[in-house]
């Protein structure tokens, strides 16, 4: 495989993007992948029938590289990138949300990473909204342990994987509402090796309607992992965490006690699930919010200032 930012021995690559009524942040998200100093054959924008301004949105965009795919409705991101996967031919497939946005090299350093690897898998860190950024050092080679105890970030816009290996393990599980990601990438990391790009190369974005705000979602994806893997322990505590906290972040605190609860009884040294399944006991979601905004705001500001530091390092080749 040869990598780098041109050349017509460079391997091809198509790109996939899920979309509906995301008409706001769709331009970042297209703009950052036809940006890509690898450039891709091909963007597929997967729309399952958006109802805002879209259309316009996709219309306006002037590249022979950009192909839209329309369904009549929308039927979850993962069914809807398998369609664009099947819609594509290029050697290699990245994915991206219409909330995120690549940094301009991403391609390019994910294919020299492989390239020096000899893995047909590469992830790479990201930058959350709120300035914290998810990275891991050392992953590389066989990383199914890692992937299994959720230690390495799986999401979505940051994989890259050769054709021929999404498609020996059968692509994204269309019934699951949430954690696919992480879950595609458990079945890939049992048959190939990854390799895995130290940087935030790729912004993530935020919306309140996403599904993964849905807890509803969370518990029901939760429980069909746990009665299909053998989750390790690890990885049981911070779902278990994550479908409590969200259930109280929509002010459904009984449902969610009982779930947090069991995330502590696992391993008590999750201080901010304690402190959320604390300040559940006021029943009040104006109070909660609040109180945890007292508590983790500081947090968050703190890493957005280490992003930058960061930054400003690199910048300047320290």
């Amino acid at each position: 495989m040869t990598g780098g930012a041109g050349g017509a021995d460079e391997p091809t690559v198509s790109v996939v993007l899920p979309t509906y009524d995301r008409a706001a942040t769709l331009p970042g998200a297209i703009e950052s992948v036809l940006a890509q100093t690898h450039r891709p054959v091909e963007l597929v924008v997967v729309d399952g029938g958006s109802t805002d301004d879209t259309d316009e949105v996709l219309e306006a965009v002037d590249d022979e590289r950009l192909r839209v795919l329309r369904r009549e409705s929308p039927a979850g991101p993962s069914a809807a990138r398998n369609a664009g996967v099947r819609a594509t031919d290029g050697e290699f497939v990245a994915f991206v949300d219409a909330d995120d946005r690549w940094r301009p090299r991403k391609l390019e350093r994910q294919f020299a990473a492989m390239e020096r690897a000899d893995a047909p898998v590469s992830l790479t860190g990201l930058e959350k909204s709120a300035g914290e950024p998810r990275t891991r050092g050392g992953a590389e080679g066989d990383v199914h342990g890692a992937v299994r105890r959720l230690e390495v970030p799986t999401y979505t816009s940051t994989l890259l994987a050769s054709r021929d290996a999404l498609a020996d393990v059968g692509g994204f599980d269309e019934s699951l509402g949430c954690f696919e990601d992480w879950e595609l990438c458990l079945r890939l990391s049992r048959e190939y090796g990854f390799t895995f790009v130290d940087d935030p190369l790729v912004e993530k974005g935020t919306n309140g309607d996403n599904v993964s705000a849905d807890p509803d979602r969370l518990a029901a994806a939760f429980h069909a992992l746990d009665r299909r893997y053998d989750l390790a322990r690890s990885a049981r505590v911070r779902l278990l965490a994550d479908v409590g906290v969200t259930y109280f972040e929509a002010g459904r605190f009984a449902e969610g006690r009982p779930y947090a609860a069991r995330s502590l009884a696992l391993d008590v040294r999750r201080p901010k699930v304690a402190v959320a399944l604390v300040l559940s006991l006021t029943g009040s979601p104006t109070a909660f919010d609040s109180a945890m905004e007292r508590v983790y705001g500081a947090e968050r500001l703190l890493h957005a200032a280490g992003l930058r530091l960061r930054r400003q390092l690199q910048a300047t080749g320290r």
